[in-house]
Formats: C-alpha cells, structure tokens, sequence
C-alpha cells in the first residue's frame, strides 16, 4: 500500500508539470509557428484545384486575412483564410468558403472591416457568362459568414458587370465600384453597403460615369468623410485618358459630371493607381505613353475636384526604356512613395520614388533602383511601413526560377535590409504575385501563389512574415 500511494505522490507532480506546459503552450502559441526558413513558409491553402489571385487585408491585431479564388471543386469559387501575428491559421483548414455558387466566381477584392473581420467583393457568373454581377460578403474575425449564404448581390443588372473595386465606407461597411453594360456600353456604378448586409444606394448603384466610350479599370480610395475617389481609364477621346470623380456617404456625384480630367495628354495613360492625401482628395499615378514609350507620371485632385500639380501630372520616371505597372503607398505626411517596373538596362528591375505634397520628387531623379539583380524582377508591390519609408515585395527569377523577394526603405530612400532585397520564398518551383501587409510594428506578412506542389494542385497560397529588421517572424 505504501509503495502505491509513494506512486500516486511521485506521479502527481509530473502531472501538474505536464498540465503547466500544456498550458504555456496554449497561452504562447504563435513563437515558432512562422518559418524561419525561405524554401518553407506557412501553407495558407494546399487543397486540391488551384488558388491563385491572393488578396489581403490586416485584422487589425497584427495579422492578415487573405482571399483567393479557388478550384478545388471545378468552378472557381472564392475562400478566405486569417492568420495571427504569430503564424498561426485560425480558421478552417485551407480556408472558409466565401462563395461556392455555380460557376465562376473571380478576382475578389477584400478591405478590413475595422472589427478584425474583411467584406469581400467578386464578380459571378452564377447567371451565365455575358450576365456577370457583383456580389460581396463580410466574415467576421472568428470566420463566420455574416450576410447571405454565397453573397449579397451589389448589382444584378442586365448584361456584363466586372471589374469591381472596394473602399471602406468609415463605419464599418463598403463602397464598391464597378464597370457596368448595363448600356452596352461600358460605364461606372458604384453601391454602398453597410455592415449589416443592407445596400444605402439605389437599386443595382448609381452612376459614377456614363460618358461615351469606355470607362474602365476602377480603383478607389475612400475620402475620409464616409465617400470614396474614384479613378479610371477612359476612352472618351480616341486614346486612353485618366479621369476621376468623387461620390459622397449618400451616393452623391460631388464633381463635374463626367469625371474630372487628371490627364488628357497625347497617347495612351493606363493602369492608374491611387491613395488617399488625407484631405478628401487623392494622389494618382499611371502609366503614361506621351513621350513614345512607357514612362510614370503622377496628379494630384483636392476634395473640391481641382488638379494641385502640372498640367498632365508631373513625371515620376521617364527613363529609356519602359516603366510599367505603378504601385503607390502614403508616406504618412501628405506625399507619396512610388515603385514600379523597370526597364532602362533591358531587363525588368525594380525601381522607387518619393514624391511629397507639392509634387516633387525627392529622391534620385527617374528613381532609385530597389534591385536590379541578374534576371527580370517584376510585379511589384508596397506598402508603408509607418516611419515615413515604405516596404516592397516582387516576383524575382535571379536564381532562373521566380521566387519571391523583399525590401524596406527609409524616407530618404535608403536600403535597410540585404542588398537587392531579402529572399522571402525560394521553394521550389514558381512563387508569384506577392501582396503584402504591413503588421504595424516594421514588418510585413506577405502572401502569394506558389506552385511547388504543382503534380498534386498546381497553384497554392503560402505567407511569410518578415519583421522590421528583415528577419523572419516576429
């Protein structure tokens, strides 16, 4: 009997031993979760099928949510999945199905709802290929779905509508833009939805441009007053232009009618991109063909609608060579820091530059070269990093296969970390098309597509985080 009972009392500390690291474990989940290593990585999704198309929003605690579409089930569908600071995925493995409708569901855009949720936008051919609309859905932080099953429908209408842009609204709901046939003639609508599922706008949205010709390639920020800014493509004239409108909380038209002219000048201006200047306007940047080749330019528009810089917008990079595909992110004080792709020396680099509230750039002129390693680097993406400098994530083939690369800039342009970037995936096989996060302590969480398990599903979604000093994990 003694020895049972010396048994029992020998036993029982290892026990609450076992029960405290139990414990401590669950409170300290997240300490190794992230990789350390660049040919690992975190799987946000490896089902079956492909998913590509990442997109990504912070949940407002220090991690992401990302959304893609997905054809594990045939048909493109659209799934999200969150994961913490720490790297640890929170939701259903390979993600939460935002909408598995019939058909395609595609190109979902997503902003945070301010809450540690995201609504998310896509446009669905659930009723047929030439009748696509515009659907959205809000998940919440814990992963629930919170309007309709497979979506609340923004707009319905007759023919094609695609293409759909986001912007928060301020109050915890969205603004979604959207190219429109409704004509047969391509125009913008725009709807507001609030937080609980409950369209504020009229039925099927109101009309942002209706111009002749084309208008298309939206993007939009909000204004700061519960509106956004829009800005498109236009081809009103026999070349593409760059216009823009503002549209008040209440949906209404508050510049000139058909749009305010940011550029008009000779060839084509395309692929613009926008943020916020902090006083209901934007800061604008396109790619711009005036001078025979593919050169950046860049406008400012106030809140009243009035152009703040050139006539036509300043060059941002007119090098030999083409420029293509801006990226644009706020350096915290009214101005703007610039990258994009590069062609001066024959091959895609990455370039960046600064331009401040008065339109002139501060750094280099044409720009300061990010990289501009052997190989094409391209797809570039930023973000502020909130000091004043800003971080970028590319597609990179230095070592003949694209993986991904990152690189953090301060505000006066100077590299912080590894020359020609930090390697954030070199897995085997294709990496491509980084978005990217800022985690609001210096470092970034960074997603893309990944094909190292390509025999079994072809494309995944990996993510990596990568803290202020270029270190990965926290």
């Amino acid at each position: 009997m003694k020895n049972i009972q010396r048994k029992i009392f020998q036993t029982i500390p290892i026990c609450f031993a076992l029960v405290f690291l139990a414990t401590t474990h669950l409170q300290h989940p997240a300490i190794a979760a992230w990789s350390s290593n660049s040919r690992e990585n975190t799987a946000i999704c490896t089902a079956s099928g492909q998913q590509s198309f990442p997109q990504i929003v912070s949940d407002s605690a220090g991690g992401v949510i990302i959304t893609w579409e997905d054809a594990r089930n045939v048909h493109f569908d659209i799934y999200a999945q969150r994961i913490d600071a720490h790297g640890n995925v929170l939701w259903t493995k390979d993600g939460v199905p935002i909408c598995t409708a019939p058909e395609n569901q595609s190109k979902p855009k997503i902003i945070s709802d301010g809450t540690g949720g995201a609504i998310i936008t896509w446009f669905d051919i659930r009723s047929g290929k030439s009748n696509s609309d515009i659907y959205a859905q809000h998940i919440n932080a814990e992963g629930k779905l919170l309007w309709t099953d497979n979506g609340m429908p923004i707009c319905t209408e007759v023919n094609a509508q695609n293409s759909p842009c986001i912007a928060t609204d301020g109050d915890g709901g969205a603004i979604i833009i959207w190219q429109d046939y409704r004509t047969n003639y391509a125009d913008l609508y725009a709807q507001r939805i609030n937080k609980n599922g409950e369209l504020l706008w009229t039925e099927n949205g109101v009309l942002v441009c209706g111009a002749s010709g084309a208008q298309g390639a939206p993007v939009a920020v909000d204004d700061g007053t519960g509106g956004v800014v829009v800005v498109w493509q236009d081809f009103r004239r026999s070349y593409a232009d760059i216009y823009a409108q503002r549209v008040d909380g209440s949906g209404k038209i508050l510049w000139e009618k058909r749009g305010v002219a940011l550029c008009t000048a000779l060839g084509h201006e395309s692929f613009p991109v926008l943020i916020g200047n902090g006083a209901e306007g934007a800061i604008v940047a396109w790619v711009d063909t005036r001078n025979g080749n593919n050169d950046i330019f860049a406008q400012q528009v106030d809140g009243n609608g009035t152009v703040q810089w050139l006539e036509n917008g300043i060059p941002v990079c007119t090098a030999s060579g083409n420029q293509n595909y801006p990226v644009i992110t706020s350096n915290g004080a009214g101005g703007a820091i610039l990258a994009w792709w590069d062609m001066r020396i024959g091959e895609f680099n990455i370039y960046t530059q600064h331009i401040d509230l008065t339109g002139n750039a501060s750094w280099i002129i044409d720009g300061l070269a990010v990289c501009a390693e052997t190989g094409i680097q391209n797809c570039v993406y930023i973000v502020g990093d909130g000091a004043g400098g800003a971080t970028l994530t590319w597609n990179d083939n230095r070592a003949s296969m694209f993986d991904i690369y990152t690189q953090r800039i301060d505000p006066k342009g100077l590299t912080k970390w590894n020359n020609n970037g930090t390697s954030v995936s070199t897995a085997s096989e294709t990496q491509c098309f980084p978005v990217m996060v800022n985690d609001g302590a210096g470092g970034v969480i960074i997603a893309w597509q990944d094909s190292r398990h390509k025999d079994s599903s072809y494309w995944d979604i990996y993510a990596q985080k990568i803290n202020g000093q270029g270190v990965f994990g926290e």
